[in-house]
């Protein structure tokens, strides 16, 4: 069968498919794509650019229904869960309140870190393995 035919009885072929629920699974959405993007490296201000950036559907999906300030929080939360900052938070105000007009995919700088090893990595995840650290 050539490749660009797809065959319904063929087992081994990629099917996706939608479930219609009543339930509204945008946090926890938001969430996994959160946690997937900081272990992948990924720092707190680029995940939040790429919940900003309408190509990325799912994550732009919960950025607009959710906000700005909401996304910020969810960030800082699991970070926090992960052992690490997202250092636009002040304890002692909050959130900083969102730009009015920005786009934030295109006007984030980026950020040096100096290289780090796993040798100096005290940090564990929640269920208590050691933390990677990548050097990117």
């Amino acid at each position: 069968m050539p490749k660009d035919e797809f065959d319904f009885e063929d087992p081994l072929e990629l099917n996706g498919m939608a479930i219609l629920s009543s339930e509204d699974t945008t946090n926890d959405m938001a969430e996994c794509f959160t946690e997937e993007f900081m272990r992948l490296g990924y720092d707190h201000r680029r995940i939040l650019a790429m919940f900003a950036n309408p190509h990325y559907l799912g994550p732009n999906l919960a950025f607009q229904q959710r906000g700005e300030v909401f996304i910020r929080d969810l960030i800082a939360g699991v970070f926090a869960r992960w052992g690490k900052q997202a250092p636009w938070l002040d304890p002692d105000r909050g959130p900083e309140p969102p730009e009015r007009g920005s786009v934030l995919y295109t006007t984030i700088p980026a950020l040096e870190a100096p290289p780090l090893s796993s040798q100096d990595n005290p940090l564990t995840d929640p269920t208590g393995a050691p933390i990677p650290r990548f050097e990117i």
